[in-house]
């Protein structure tokens, strides 16, 4: 009986020494494809995706809405590259429009035949060319103003304010300029 006792032993060892080998036989190969498995799945689905997002999320934020503040440059080299004269004489009206966003609107004088001659051909010349390509002229004494050419004290500037300016002509036309309240 002790005979059978030892070799019935010595085959479950032998059965559990073939399960370890084999065990070790699986373990090697499973850790030589996790590795490099890992590393790249890492490297594609973290790297991939947070650059993308990144990249993504970085182009809206630096976009400046709005018009230029009002003491920028931009503003300055913009005048200067069009030639602006200003022309004699203060005048009164009321404002027709602004544009909040781009930081432009238009003036409606009080009295445009009061308007020196010059302004008057070069808002005559503008509705001309805007008629010849085929937009709606509106009220053709309407004289445009920029953000820089308003009293700061006026803004936020409202709808049907009443306002003294300047004139200028440039070589996109006229353009009201010293805007003040009344």
């Amino acid at each position: 009986g002790g005979t059978k006792g030892k070799g019935s032993a010595g085959k479950g060892s032998a059965g559990k020494g073939k399960g370890k080998a084999h065990s070790t036989e699986v373990t090697a190969p499973w850790i030589k494809q996790s590795a490099p498995g890992w590393v790249s799945t890492g490297k594609g689905k973290k790297g991939g995706k947070s650059s993308g997002k990144g990249g993504k999320g970085g182009k809206g934020k630096g976009k400046f809405r709005g018009a230029a503040p009002l003491n920028s440059q931009f503003w300055v080299k913009k005048a200067e590259s069009e030639n602006r004269s200003e022309l004699p004489g203060t005048f009164t009206g009321t404002v027709s429009n602004y544009n909040f966003k781009f930081g432009w609107g238009f003036i409606l004088p009080d009295d445009p035949k009061s308007l020196p001659k010059q302004a008057k051909a070069k808002l005559a010349e503008a509705r001309d060319e805007a008629a010849a390509a085929g937009k709606d002229v509106g009220d053709e004494n309407l004289i445009y103003f920029r953000k820089p050419d308003v009293d700061k004290e006026l803004f936020p500037l409202q709808k049907e304010t009443a306002v003294s300016f300047s004139v200028y002509v440039d070589d996109k036309g006229t353009g009201a300029c010293n805007i003040a309240g009344m």
